[in-house]
């Protein structure tokens, strides 16, 4: 049992060393243009150690990718709850945009992805195949909203679609040009996001 403990936290340790050292790699040569020797070279192994971990460089940045985005899943797991206002609801889910880059290794993490998409546009397309859709728990909570009567929406989509445009467009992608995230204006754009979402679909 105990050999078997140590086993699984050295594969561990040993897969986030490769994990931080793709990382490191495909911020300073751009994923396209590292391979797997480099990969190796950045994470102090063999490059046979990568393939006894991971089938391809694809499948290296997909574990990245759903490193990054577990956190956020964590916090996304927010329930509808009739006893609390409206407006705190919506700005868990606000807040739970800005884990992708409220710390300085997050945000670096976004700018490599952003450009990584930009660069290899059917990546981009078969990374988002492999990961559920960011609006699915939140058209769910917009339904039980409803039930309860404190929302009027007749397409939820289009209503996530609205939410999530003013919390990316004003704060998420606007941070990736800036040297960190300026957690006072941030905080002030979220208020002003949900007060604009609330005007829009409230009851009243």
């Amino acid at each position: 049992m105990l050999e078997t403990k140590k086993v699984t936290r050295d594969k561990s340790k040993k897969r986030k060393m490769i994990t931080d050292g793709a990382i490191k790699a495909f911020m300073e040569h751009g994923y396209k243009s590292t391979s797997m020797d480099i990969i190796a070279k950045y994470a102090g192994v063999s490059k046979k150690t990568i393939y006894n971990h991971f089938m391809s460089k694809e499948n290296v940045i997909l574990t990245i990718i759903s490193d990054y985005l577990d956190g956020k899943s964590v916090l996304k797991e927010i329930k509808y709850d009739s006893s609390t206002p409206i407006e705190d609801q919506l700005k868990m889910f606000a807040k739970a945009e800005l884990y992708l880059v409220n710390t300085p290794e997050k945000l670096g993490l976004a700018r490599l992805l952003t450009l990584t998409f930009i660069e290899d546009r059917e990546l981009a397309v078969r990374i988002v195949m492999n990961f559920e859709p960011n609006r699915l728990k939140f058209i769910n909570w917009l339904k039980e909203a409803v039930s309860d009567n404190k929302l009027v929406i007749d397409d939820y989509e289009h209503a996530a679609s609205i939410f999530y445009s003013l919390i990316e467009g004003g704060i998420t992608y606007p941070v990736l040009f800036q040297p960190e995230l300026n957690v006072k204006r941030s905080n002030i754009l979220i208020e002003e996001s949900i007060i604009t979402f609330i005007c829009r679909f409230k009851k009243k």
